[in-house]
This record gives C-alpha cells, structure tokens and sequence, in this order.
C-alpha cells in the first residue's frame, strides 16, 4: 500500500507541481527545450515505477486495461445505466469525429484557431523553433502513452482496492479529481473545470470497458488538435510579422 501510495502522489502532485515551477520559469529556447528534457525523463520514472509496483503487487496484466474495447464488455460489467453509457460513447465518438473534421478544414485552407488563446501556462510549453519541435515531440509522445496507460489505471487500482471504494459512480469522480491534479489545472486557468469533466467522463469510460484504448484513442486525438492549434497560431504570427 505504501509504494502504491506513493505512486499516486508522484502522479497527482509531485510531478504537476515540479511541472508548473518550471513552467513559470520558461523565457528563452534553452528553458523550453530543458523543460521537455526534464518532463521526458520523469515519465519515464514514472512509467518504470509503476511497472515496479504492479510487479511488487503481483498485479494480473488483465486489470492494467491492456485489451481491446468491446461492447460486450460494457453490456458484461454494466456499472451505469445504459443511458449514461450510450450516451458517454456517443459524446467520445463526437470528440473523435470533431476532430477530423478539424483536421479536413486544416487540409483545405481553413484556420480554426485564429481567435483563440491558450491559458498562459500552456502556451509557454508551444515549441517555435525546428530545435524545439523535436524535443516537444518526444516529450509529448512519451505523456501522452504515460497519461493514458498508467495514470488512468492507478487512479482506479488504488481508489477500488487499496481504498476499497465499490460505488462506480465515486470511483469516476475519484479518478477525474486525480486526472485534474495530475494536469496544470490546478493554477486556476480557464480549462480548469473542463479538465475536471474531462477526467471524470474518462475516468467512467475506463470502468466501462476495463481499458486504456479509449485513453490512448483521447489523447492522439488530442495532439491532433493541439497540432492544428499550433499551425493556426503559427501562420497567424507569420502574418503579424510581416
């Protein structure tokens, strides 16, 4: 319990509060760049501890969420109405669908993003330059496989046997408030209540289906879009400037 304990405290404020000291202190490429050097390797920290504590605890690799999603699964386990859960799949299926969608008016000329800013401390950690855009990359690939294929898990193993918490309607929203710790969110910005929602409705997804393919499927969605916010904010300072 104590190493699983500690676990979740690196996950859910350690490493975020760490994240967001350095985050205030960005101001020149080299920061930028030792930022993403430093964020990369406390992933891989994490993602070694965590394979350490599930080894320690002997945990089975069919409560990691390492399968696919199946309907039968949902219709099997059944921790909600149907109605919340039809109508959770249709709101992440709209996400996925939305996103293509952007990602078409990005292939045809449009710009999506134009009017719209970032809160501060996000926009900091935009790469600008060629040197930047390849740390960015590593680093973001590595949080986004960490996020979804470890915190998501954890937040469930500890909050169901470690606290023993048996309400899956408790556990969704334990899961979301860790999700919203493990994020930046708690510097009070502007996406700080949607990222609370945003966790719990993942959070009740991955008790859904007892898998992370729904985490990872958010989070490549959700570069994809961050993308397109960069080329929009790109071409829009490239228009600026001249």
């Amino acid at each position: 319990m104590i190493v699983f304990t500690c676990l979740i405290i690196i996950i859910s404020i350690i490493r975020p509060y760490l994240e967001s000291v350095t985050v205030k202190r960005i101001a020149s490429e080299g920061k930028k760049i030792r930022y993403y050097k430093e964020q990369f390797f406390f992933y891989v920290l994490i993602l070694l501890f965590y394979i350490a504590v599930m080894v320690y605890h002997a945990v089975p690799i069919s409560m990691l969420g390492l399968q696919g999603v199946y309907l039968d699964t949902i219709h099997r386990t059944a921790p909600y109405p149907a109605w919340i859960e039809y109508l959770l799949l249709l709101i992440f299926a709209g996400f996925i669908i939305l996103s293509i969608m952007l990602q078409w008016m990005k292939d045809h000329g449009e710009t999506v993003f134009v009017e719209q800013e970032m809160p501060t401390s996000i926009e900091a950690t935009v790469p600008k330059t060629e040197r930047e855009q390849k740390w960015w990359l590593a680093y973001s690939g590595i949080s986004s496989f960490v996020e979804s294929t470890v915190y998501f898990p954890s937040f469930y193993l500890y909050s169901h046997y470690v606290l023993a918490i048996q309400n899956t309607w408790v556990l969704a929203i334990l899961i979301g408030i860790g999700y919203f710790l493990s994020q930046l969110a708690f510097q009070r910005d502007r996406l700080s209540f949607q990222t609370l929602l945003v966790g719990i409705g993942l959070g009740a997804l991955f008790i859904m289906t007892k898998s992370v393919v729904i985490m990872v499927l958010y989070y490549g969605f959700s570069f994809l879009i961050y993308d397109i916010y960069q080329q929009d904010r790109n071409l829009v300072k490239s228009t600026d400037d001249r």
